[in-house]
């Protein structure tokens, strides 16, 4: 069971499904839009995904591993991290959000996927040829037909690419993912009949992270979903349910990735909940 997010909700944030043709490659777009007499942060939780966000409102502010970004530009590159993204937003708030599956954006980049982790990138308005599409979103009234306007762009670059994901790629992926991140390297190696060279590198080509800190990402996914859920014994059983056998490790891994203790997150969601009725979050 998933709890309403007063954060989402504050910022206006709408989630919107890809086309057919895209939906390999495409894990959603999303959309933020509203206005603020403050400066408002928003956490954003990292899935090992990297993506743009497209800005038709005021310019903002990411602090990601103690770094921090003025972004400024019409386009943003968000890219893959095991690290917790800070936003702060201030008055007129209007984005668009493009966000690859695992791996998905390998075909649309010329760029080398692993240059682009724990980096936010200011793009210049040439880069993909994003001048020509912002021209037009801008002067499209409704988030539906930029969406549109966005697919045809990324279908059209798609289409032109000269790249291939290896046939393993996706299923090592959802593999990964089925097993919430409790996998050895060995055990794909054994699944897939591939050395740990071979997974490493598809890995480091394809999804910019090493296979091992990927499965790290989704275990830790699945932690913060349990205890998002509310649906918990107690953070010792948590920690037991997700492959952790010592508490000081499960702590100290669960700081690494969300920079907060799992009491202090399990606490701040219970709050939420409570302050709100234990109202549900449907997206």
């Amino acid at each position: 069971m998933s709890y309403f997010n007063k954060d989402l909700e504050d910022i206006g944030f709408m989630l919107y499904e890809p086309c057919k043709e895209l939906e390999p490659y495409i894990y959603n777009y999303f959309t933020v839009k509203n206005i603020f007499t403050s400066k408002k942060t928003n956490k954003i939780l990292s899935d090992g995904s990297l993506g743009f966000t497209i800005n038709f409102g005021n310019p903002y502010e990411i602090t990601l591993n103690s770094k921090k970004i003025y972004c400024d530009a019409k386009v943003i590159l968000n890219g893959q991290s095991k690290y917790p993204m800070f936003i702060t937003f201030e008055k007129y708030l209007n984005a668009i959000g493009i966000r690859f599956k695992v791996g998905g954006a390998y075909k649309f980049f010329d760029e080398e996927i692993s240059s682009l982790c724990d980096k936010n990138i200011n793009y210049d308005e040439s880069f993909w040829n994003f001048d020509i599409l912002y021209k037009k979103l801008v002067n499209m009234n409704t988030h539906k037909q930029r969406i549109e306007e966005i697919e045809r762009f990324l279908i059209k670059r798609l289409k032109a690419s000269k790249k291939e994901n290896s046939k393993y790629t996706f299923s090592i992926i959802s593999f990964i993912n089925e097993h919430k991140g409790n996998i050895s390297i060995d055990c794909l190696c054994e699944e897939f009949a591939l050395n740990k060279k071979q997974i490493e590198r598809i890995f480091k080509k394809e999804v910019g992270l090493s296979a091992k800190l990927f499965t790290r990402i989704i275990r830790m996914r699945n932690v913060r979903d349990s205890l998002s859920s509310l649906d918990i014994e107690n953070l010792t059983s948590t920690a037991y349910n997700n492959g952790f056998f010592d508490q000081a490790h499960f702590i100290k891994e669960f700081k690494s990735f969300m920079n907060e203790t799992p009491k202090s997150y399990y606490k701040n969601k219970l709050s939420m909940a409570k302050a709100l009725n234990f109202k549900k979050f449907e997206l």
